[in-house]
Formats: structure tokens, sequence, C-alpha cells
């Protein structure tokens, strides 16, 4: 044995390779985006469309036990196959969303406007990179053929608390009035009304749908629109 295949067996030992999705050992084939093959069955990107209030959300895939453990490794892990997959996700709800925009216009969609969820600063401190940014990042470079503007404008207005355990009229009160806007981008919020542009809210994950209608009504109270919210999966809605 070659000193390269010595300290690639040593470091398979010591590194093991987890599938992000069921989290157990990859001893064998891996599939696309690193994931086991057993996995990759369950992860099909299934667009759906449906609303939290009056926000229509493309979400790219269907909210799964797997796919909530692949949130988990690309946003705690900074694991980047499974950001890939989220990306891919988020590729497939554009799709779905820009023939429904243009449907409905006379001008056909030249600039794609993302406006994303951020995480609270202190979460990102704590991960040491800053998730939803990787996520979108990831999400261009895939997209290259598209005109994209990121308008990093929405800001956390005070402290909020964590979700998990919130039923449906909790996290709404949580999220009440969290966002505010940055005023170093606020000016750049009124181009976004063109007609040829279309303007999306971005995040991996939507379930009651409490962050992605407090992000727009911030956005709203100074004059922004949005055409949906583009998530990398979505629950069909929330019932607790």
């Amino acid at each position: 044995m070659n000193l390269t295949a010595f300290t690639s067996a040593v470091s398979s030992l010591i590194f093991t390779t987890r599938c992000p999705s069921c989290l157990e050992p990859i001893i064998e084939k891996v599939g696309r985006f690193g994931i086991c093959v057993k996995c990759e069955k369950f992860l099909r990107s299934e667009v759906s469309v449906n609303f939290r209030g009056p926000l229509k959300i493309y979400a790219g895939s269907k909210y799964t036990p797997n796919i909530s453990r692949i949130i988990l490794a690309a946003k705690e892990e900074n694991h980047r196959e499974a950001r890939v997959f989220l990306a891919q996700c988020l590729t497939s709800s554009l799709k779905k969303a820009i023939l429904e925009v243009n449907s409905g216009r006379d001008e056909v969609v030249q600039n794609v406007v993302l406006i994303p969820i951020p995480s609270r600063k202190l979460a990102d401190r704590k991960r040491g990179f800053a998730h939803i940014e990787l996520l979108v990042k990831q999400f261009i470079s895939m997209n290259q053929k598209t005109n994209f503007q990121v308008l990093d404008c929405l800001n956390h207005s005070r402290k909020i608390s964590d979700q998990t355990s919130l039923n449906f009229n909790e996290r709404a009160m949580n999220m009440r009035g969290a966002f505010s806007i940055n005023p170093i981008t606020y000016f750049e919020i009124y181009p976004t009304r063109n007609s040829n542009s279309a303007v999306f809210l971005v995040d991996d994950l939507v379930t009651s749908g409490a962050t992605v209608q407090a992000a727009n009504c911030a956005l709203f109270a100074h004059s922004g629109r949005v055409d949906g919210v583009l998530a990398s999966c979505a629950t069909p809605g929330f019932t607790h």
C-alpha cells in the first residue's frame, strides 16, 4: 500500500463520513449530495405551493424527518453537500415561482430580487458562519443564467424566543414586529417595484409562516412588495 492509499484508509477510520439524512456512517456507495443510497430515494424534490396568510410559499420539497436532519447538518454543522441539496430545492421552487409570476404579468421577469430571512446574529456567531448567507450564495452559483440581486435589508429589531415548542398563536406573537429595515438598504427597496422584477423572501424552512409574515410586514411598512417566498422545504400547514 502506497502512502496516499494508507493516508486515505487511516482518514476514513478517523473521520467517518456520515449521511446527513440518516446520520449513519457511509461505508459503501454515496448518492448525490453526500447522501447514502438508501436515503436518496426518500429525497426527491417535489415542489409544493401553499399559503401562509397572504404570502404564497413555493417550497422545493415537502418537509420530512430526513430533510429536517439535512437542514440541521447544513445549519449547525456547515455540511456542504447538505447545503447543495437545499439550494437545489430552492432552484426547483424558483422555476415554479417564475412560471406563475410570468403568467400574471404583461412583461416577462428579467430580474430576481432575493431578500434572505436572517438568522439571529448570536446564533451565527456561535456557529461561526451565516447559514442563510451561504445557502443563498450556493443557490445563486447554481443558477448563473438568472440575473439576481440580493437585498440584505432585514434586521432583527428585538430578541425573539426559540419557536420549537411554541404553538401557532405563540409563534405569531413571538415574531410580531421582530424585523426592521436596514436604513442603509432602505432606498434599494424601491427599484424592486419594477414590473420586470420578481421579489422573493428566501428561507430554508417554512412551518407556521410567522417568520416570513413578520418579514413581509416590515417590508410592506416601507412600501416594499414580494411575490412570494422561496423555501427549500415547507410543511403542508401548521395545525397546533
